[in-house]
């Protein structure tokens, strides 16, 4: 399974605007439930991803058979 196909599943159109402040804003946004859990989500995403990165480096820089 590809880590795109995973980001995609999550992904939510209305969620893009959510780190948008402006600048008289002065408190922190809440974290909620659903905030916590994309941060889990992407966490998990960033992981796989990792993952496939540091097999895909084994391969390319792994000793040749010998002949």
């Amino acid at each position: 399974m590809r880590s795109n196909d995973i980001l995609n599943e999550y992904y939510d159109a209305e969620n893009d605007d959510y780190n948008n402040r402006k600048v008289d804003d002065v408190r922190k946004q809440r974290l909620t439930l659903k905030h916590i859990n994309r941060l889990r989500k992407q966490r998990e995403v960033h992981n796989v991803e990792h993952a496939t990165r540091v097999e895909r480096i084994k391969k390319i820089y792994a000793k040749p058979p010998a002949s």
